[in-house]
């Protein structure tokens, strides 16, 4: 907000990047997604998008789109833009507490940290095996977070040179979370 800010109080046009944050607010959590369904208004990428195209001074929303189908879901309510209504703001509120209450970490799986990474740690994986803990407590995150890591460095192998921090656009810091995984995943009896 702080930065949209600024570009609204110097008249800057903005563009918006990941209104759906990898995908994240498509695939919610049971009691998110039953917040927006019971709106019975458009899919859950709808609301993220519709939200973060309603604000004044906003020139583009960009939402990376894999099908067919999700394309024709992002013109069909573009076509004719209409901001979120009071009703749907509430729930999507309602949709932001019940993330805040889950303390997911929110990584959009950009990648930009792999790159700088010296240890070659998958962090993305790393965050997504995390979050799947959190949202489902079920034992796949487990193993999805072995599968990432057999043959490759684990979360405990940072060596916090914090280059993944520099360049993490969601600012992320990427250290103490790989501390926080390790805890998780690694730390096992």
């Amino acid at each position: 907000m702080k930065c949209y800010e600024v570009c609204v109080r110097h008249n800057k046009p903005v563009i918006v990047m990941e209104p759906v944050k990898g995908g994240n607010l498509v695939n919610l959590p049971k009691e998110a997604g039953r917040v927006l369904d019971d709106l019975k208004g458009g899919s859950h990428a709808s609301y993220a998008i519709r939200f973060a195209a309603g604000f004044d001074g906003i020139m583009m929303v960009l939402s990376g789109m894999g099908t067919m189908e999700q394309l024709e879901d992002n013109i069909s309510y573009m076509k004719d833009f209409q901001p979120l209504d009071e009703r749907e703001l509430a729930a999507v509120q309602k949709v932001q507490e019940i993330f805040r209450r889950m303390n997911l970490i929110p990584c959009t799986a950009c990648r930009y940290c792999i790159s700088g990474c010296p240890m070659g740690i998958p962090i993305p994986e790393m965050f997504a095996a995390m979050n799947t803990q959190k949202i489902y407590q079920d034992w796949n995150s487990s193993w999805y977070y072995e599968i990432h890591t057999k043959d490759r460095a684990k979360a405990s192998d940072c060596i916090k040179c914090g280059k993944c921090e520099e360049v993490c656009p969601q600012h992320l810091k990427i250290r103490e979370l790989l501390e926080m995984v390790s805890d998780q995943f690694e730390n096992r009896q």
